[in-house]
């Protein structure tokens, strides 16, 4: 059989991408999946996030939930995106909640910025909730009253929050002194709000003083770690080879430095019971330093003195301590790493000169703290190539992995090289996570494309992987033209592979044509596999077609899975001409000579069988009624492929009896529709009646009459002389029709509504139309619109960007735009606020409800603009450059 397509590598990124793709902020377990991601990423993160904040077209919901996690990751980074989403702005509840998002993160950027806010967004609603957050410390307070609070810490973390808020709002640069100092006594709470703090303040100051303490912290935990080693050793080795032991450890550490006095200690120890080695100990004892270096000096005098048992106790003792201090320094130097790259990347105030080459002889030496790996993978340089080599000389294919997931979520150019030599690791995941990161570089597809037009093969070879790895939708076309040509058979096989992970419908005919019984077996499978994963009628036909020439028990059986797919429900049947020829390969399948035991896999394939033949159904039923009859005389039968089957033959039974009762239930259908009042009390129930009728599970409607029923739908719900709950059983019966064309009527429906009711049966019928949150909420492409702006000046610039990519027409007054708009309707009216005449929101509204336009976009100088409003696309505040208007205007 032909090895199946390896699975597509997923990056934490990717995972995060699609998350905010189809957002589940209700999902506990997708919130947790999404903690875990962010929790990987880091401040990686952020560019994902901060666009879906910024994007106007973002629910106000999923922008609530984003700015909810600056509670748990309240990185630095987070204020930039955070000032620039408040700016703009137009729902207060966002706003309200994007200020407290600020206030919480207790840094004197975030301060900064909501100051910067209070200059700009004067309007009332805004000043009040500004002066909330502002308001929450007295700047007139010294900072030694808000450093005491600050230092409560986890005694009393309330206390120790309002501290570094206020510790944010009074400290300057002269208070690093007394801020560092308090760094010494912080517990783990206070230490990282002290560490913050000292990390914002202005000035090259503190920089020295993070890189002293960054090495200070490695140097303990790299101690505290051959301590650990050493006691485990002492642990598990012979008492008598205790001493020794440790004398080989002090030797080997403090041998260089005191060369003299460790020679005397051994001589003493040789001499036997006339030496004394306990001076030479407590010489060295004096100068040792750090927990490794006094756990042996003690130790060794407590053993030079013959008491055992309180060695054995000072060896479990220290293991303990090696533990607990472990985890603690291990917090500590995440924390100081995070800072260092703040200060080298948001701050500009520590060169990456060095910070780079502390990182990086720190990740030689320290192989157990991700914080120290993200910072190194972060700012090493793209074009350090000897460094970059170190990420795939670490040992550990886990710790390899994560590093590659920092720096591919980089996405520089520069990159390229580093992945590359990446895809030849020996582990094929991490290879094939190098592929995916390559193939998501922006200049990476040329590239790759060099090697596949090299006419080196293994060059090829490369290039082909990297696609099918990648599923590199750009690389279908090439690949089409590749196997069009005489290719050599040894790259057949992977071309098609590549070729069928892009999912290009165009490739149908390319790989029909190379589908025949006289290929190799493998690549047979791989063309059979490449199809059915296409899923397009034009493929599943031909595989139909084809499979009467086919004789591979294993290539048939796909092929008949495959011609299946593209034909999921009675809304898209096969074809009736097809029929004969499906029937004969079922037939095919199951016979035991032919099917070589894949009858039971060609009985379950035929649940995904949809048409309107009875008579097939019928026939299928009685035949795999014979098979399980048959089957159950096997030795190797069981319950569980009994009921399976049986439930096969059920479900084959109920759909003939439902086809057989199609005529008369579509004719009481008609009857119902062309007998709906216009209006009255009898509507209301008369609707109600369809939508039960549609939903009877034996009913099967034909696409003809979801077809007519779609435009019966979409002419009733144009109607002005109904009630809302008439709307919304025209909703529900629009939802059970499956008809796309329904779906922006629906999505109007759904904007425009102002109770729970008519948006809920709304919202439910685009979703079984199959539309998504993301979906639901994503507006229709605009391609026209009307520029409403009283100044011929701005009009003018704003003309001459949006006339390139729309359909534009202008006005200069509320006077001159109802004419253009009575004459032919636009997608978006991006309009002043008020005119010459007066106030302009009403007469924006009457044009929304009298279909005039979808959507406004208000373009306005004035800050008290109009509540939200479903057909609001947004507010851009006067003066804004052309580019802020292009970006309110993406999907």
């Amino acid at each position: 059989m032909a090895t199946p397509l390896r699975h597509m590598p997923t990056t934490p990124l990717d995972e995060l991408r699609a998350w905010l793709g189809n957002p589940m902020e209700t999902d506990a377990g997708a919130q947790v999946r999404l903690n875990q991601l962010l929790q990987q990423l880091r401040q990686l993160a952020l560019p994902e996030l901060g666009n879906r904040l910024v994007k106007p077209s973002t629910p106000s919901t999923l922008k609530r939930f984003l700015l909810g996690l600056t509670a748990k990751f309240d990185w630095p980074e987070w204020v930039p995106w955070l000032l620039q989403v408040l700016q703009q702005e137009p729902d207060l509840g966002v706003f309200d909640e994007g200020c407290a998002a600020l206030g919480r993160l207790e840094l004197r950027s975030a301060r900064e910025a909501l100051q910067k806010l209070e200059s700009q967004r004067t309007d009332p609603d805004r000043q009040l909730i500004l002066r909330r957050e502002l308001g929450a410390v007295d700047p007139q307070q010294p900072l030694v009253f808000y450093l005491g609070r600050l230092m409560e810490g986890e005694a009393n973390p309330r206390l120790a929050h309002q501290g570094a808020r206020g510790v944010a709002a009074v400290a300057e640069p002269e208070d690093l002194p007394a801020l560092w100092e308090a760094l010494a006594g912080a517990d783990s709470l206070a230490f990282r709000l002290l560490l913050r703090a000292v990390t914002e303040l202005p000035g090259a100051g503190q920089g020295s003083l993070l890189l002293g303490l960054f090495q200070e912290t490695l140097q303990t935990l790299e101690d505290l770690e051959a301590l650990e080693s050493l006691t485990h050793q002492v642990q598990i080795g012979a008492r008598t080879a205790a001493r020794s032991m440790l004398v080989a450890a002090l030797a080997a550490r403090m041998g260089g430095q005191h060369a003299e006095i460790i020679r005397a200690l051994q001589q003493a120890l040789e001499a036997g019971e006339e030496g004394r080695p306990i001076p030479q100990v407590d010489l060295l004892r004096e100068q040792a330093k750090g927990p490794y270096e006094r756990f042996i000096t003690d130790s060794l005098v407590v053993l030079l003195e013959g008491k055992v048992a309180r060695f054995s106790a000072m060896v479990t003792e220290a293991q303990d301590m090696a533990a607990k201090q472990q985890i603690a320094l291990g917090v500590t130097l995440n924390l100081l790493c995070e800072a260092l790259v703040h200060q080298a990347v948001t701050m500009a105030s520590l060169p990456m000169v060095q910070v780079v080459p502390t990182l990086q002889a720190a990740f030689d030496r320290f192989a157990h703290s991700e914080g120290l790996d993200h910072a190194f993978c972060r700012l090493v340089p793209a074009t350090d190539e000897p460094a970059l080599g170190r990420v795939l000389l670490v040992t550990d294919p886990k710790r390899r992995l994560t590093c590659l997931d920092v720096l591919g979520a980089r996405e520089e150019d520069a990159l390229m090289p580093f992945f590359m030599r990446a895809m030849q690791d020996s582990i094929v995941e991490v290879g094939h996570r190098a592929m995916h990161h390559l193939g998501k570089l922006p200049s990476s597809f040329p590239a790759v494309m060099n090697l596949f037009q090299s006419g080196q093969p293994e060059q090829i070879r490369t290039a082909l992987r990297i696609f099918t790895v990648n599923g590199t939708k750009a690389a279908a076309e090439p690949l089409m033209a590749f196997l069009r040509t005489d290719v050599r058979d040894d790259l057949v096989l992977e071309a098609v592979e590549a070729l069928g992970a892009t999912r290009c419908p165009s490739a149908s005919p390319v790989l029909l044509d190379l589908l025949h019984d006289g290929k190799p077996a493998r690549l047979q499978e791989a063309l059979v596999e490449a199809l059915a994963e296409l899923a397009t009628p034009e493929a599943g036909l031909g595989l139909l077609a084809k499979a009467a020439h086919l004789k591979l028990p294993q290539v048939l059986i796909r092929a008949l899975e495959g011609m299946l797919a593209p034909f999921p429900g009675f809304e898209c049947p096969l074809p009736t001409e097809c029929l004969p020829s499906l029937e004969q390969l079922i037939t095919r399948c199951c016979d035991d000579r032919e099917g070589e035991g894949q009858r039971l896999r060609a009985i379950l394939a035929t649940q995904h069988l949809y048409c309107f033949d009875q008579a097939l159904y019928t026939r299928l039923k009685d035949t795999f009624s014979d098979f399980l009859f048959d089957l159950r005389t096997k030795g190797d039968w069981d319950r569980d492929t009994n009921d399976r089957v049986a439930a096969v033959v059920k479900e084959l039974g109920r759909r003939s009896n439902s086809l057989g009762h199609i005529a008369g239930s579509e004719e009481k259908l008609r009857a119902i529709v062309s007998g709906l009042p216009p209006q009255g009390p009898g509507r209301g129930p008369a609707l109600l009646n369809l939508r039960e009728a549609l939903q009877d599970p034996e009913f099967i409607l034909r696409p003809e009459l979801a077809r007519e029923l779609s435009a019966f739908v979409i002419r009733e719900i144009h109607r002005s002389d109904q009630d809302w709950r008439e709307l919304a059983r025209l909703c529900e019966i629009a939802g059970l029709t499956r008809q796309l064309d329904l779906v922006e009527p629906l999505k109007d429906i759904f904007r425009g509504a102002s109770g729970l009711g008519l948006r809920s049966a709304a919202k439910e019928a685009l979703v079984a139309l199959g539309l998504d949150e993301v979906a639901i909420t994503r507006r229709a492409p605009i391609t026209t619109i009307l520029l409403l702006e009283p100044s011929a000046f701005f009009r003018k610039r704003l003309l001459a960007v949006l006339m390139k990519d729309w359909d534009v027409r202008e006005a200069g007054s509320r006077s001159e735009a109802e004419p253009l708009l009575s004459e032919r309707p636009v997608d978006l009216l991006i309009s002043e606020q008020a005119d010459a005449m007066g106030d302009l929101r009403p007469w924006l509204k009457v044009q929304v409800e009298t279909r005039r336009c979808r959507q406004v976009l208000l373009s306005t100088a004035a800050r008290d603009t109009m509540p939200a409003e479903p057909w609001l696309l947004g507010t851009l505040y006067k003066p804004y450059v052309p580019e802020a208007l292009l970006k309110a205007l993406e999907p």
